[in-house]
């Protein structure tokens, strides 16, 4: 596979992540029975997310051009690898990556939160959606998103050091991320960590958004629990 199939596959897994984050938020919004599942009683008018779309839509776009301009750096180190042999590989690069991106950002979160200009100048705009919807982890500050993405690729930069980087690894993470965001914004009911433990479910982040405070995590929530700022049931 050439480096424009590379770019152009990444841009696809981005738009389909987010394409079907759409039509989740709006079934979310319009589909009244499916507000028995919803963890929050309070409910977001239509009208409230419709404004909110070029914002989204916008970061949509700067999250496709970053990981383009983020990729074209590391492609020649990027391999291409199916073999069966390479499933273990891409498996431990996945998970590097993975957790070098979350304790990045749990630490830039806490930041956001604990600076005063940054909370009300950047962050404030994330947390007007109390009750956010699935597209919602997307109503950000620009500058926030850009921060925020610095992680994958800090994790892509130290598993350089190692050698190659299989483009599966990345691949896996941009649809499990994404896929993720936008469950712990859905604002529904989850129990993913009966299976998967520590797992960030929507009750962790749906209560960050409730109270402001606490639940820093995103996708592993040990980090809350080490560093005592878990918001107590």
């Amino acid at each position: 596979m050439d480096k424009i199939n590379i770019i152009l596959y990444t841009v696809l897994i981005i738009v389909s992540c987010n394409f079907i984050g759409f039509i989740f938020s709006l079934a979310s919004i319009h589909f009244k029975f499916l507000e028995k599942y919803k963890i929050q009683k309070r409910k977001i008018k239509s009208i409230t997310f419709y404004k909110r779309l070029p914002l989204i839509f916008f970061n949509i776009f700067l999250l496709i051009v970053t990981s383009c301009i983020g990729l074209y750096f590391f492609l020649d180190i990027i391999i291409l690898d199916t073999s069966f042999n390479s499933i273990i590989k891409i498996l431990f690069q996945l998970f590097i990556i993975f957790v070098i991106d979350d304790v990045y950002f749990y630490f830039l979160h806490l930041f956001m939160h604990k600076n005063k200009f940054i909370l009300k100048k950047i962050h404030s705009i994330h947390h007007r959606a109390i009750s956010p919807v699935a597209l919602e982890y997307m109503y950000v500050h620009p500058l926030e998103w850009l921060s925020g993405y610095i992680g994958p690729f800090l994790g892509m930069f130290i598993l350089s050091l190692m050698g190659s980087v299989n483009i599966f690894a990345f691949w896996l993470y941009q649809i499990i991320r994404n896929i993720h965001e936008l469950d712990v914004h859905s604002g529904f009911k989850s129990k993913i960590s009966k299976w998967v433990p520590y797992w960030g479910e929507t009750e962790h982040h749906d209560k960050h958004h409730e109270l402001l405070n606490g639940n820093y995590a995103t996708t592993f929530t040990f980090w809350d629990d080490f560093f005592n700022t878990k918001i107590k049931k």
